[in-house]
């Protein structure tokens, strides 16, 4: 089974923070073709309700927002809520000084605009291997799979060992889940 089909089971919904309408309705179509729930946020409050509502798997965040309040002051704030979920900055704007700060903040990843949508989904997939990796460089046998059900639905779940004790969402019925720790 590839990194990407593991990813696929633990990256199911994502919260795309874009005050763009049209750039949020495609990403909206294009990620739901490939299969993730997403929400949509078009400014900062509406993505801290959104957050702080229905827990994301992973979060595609604009630099600039309306309302006064930045990406980055989103980002900041989320990961101050939970650094295990991954935020990427998908902006514009295509400066050294703007990635430093996206670091500076918890942003894990960081794409411009124009972006190639097949590349954007790479990328989902990549930033979020990499800060489960991080998080779980402690597991024995990152190669086992381990499968469980989702106590709401009845689901069979499979992800990677590494995966252990990370909170998810099921792809069926949507409740938050977390990976059994143990065997």
């Amino acid at each position: 089974m590839s990194s990407h089909a593991i990813t696929e089971v633990i990256v199911n919904r994502i919260l795309v923070v874009e005050d763009d309408r049209a750039e949020a309705d495609f990403l909206k179509t294009f990620l739901g073709q490939k299969k993730f729930a997403v929400d949509l946020a078009r400014d900062g409050g509406q993505a801290r309700a959104a957050f702080t509502m229905h827990k994301p798997d992973f979060v595609l965040m604009d630099v600039i927002l309306p309302h006064e309040v930045s990406g980055f002051e989103i980002c900041e704030w989320m990961k101050s809520q939970s650094d295990t979920i991954p935020v990427m900055m998908l902006t514009a704007i295509d400066m050294d000084d703007s990635r430093d700060l996206a670091r500076r903040v918890g942003a894990d990843g960081y794409m411009t605009k124009p972006y190639d949508p097949d590349e954007l989904v790479k990328s989902i997939h990549d930033v979020a291997n990499a800060l489960w990796a991080k998080h779980h460089l402690g597991a024995t046998d990152t190669h086992e799979v381990i499968s469980f059900a989702c106590p709401e639905c009845g689901k069979n779940l499979r992800v990677q060992s590494s995966y252990r004790g990370r909170m998810l969402n099921c792809s069926k019925c949507g409740q938050h889940v977390q990976v059994p720790r143990s065997a």
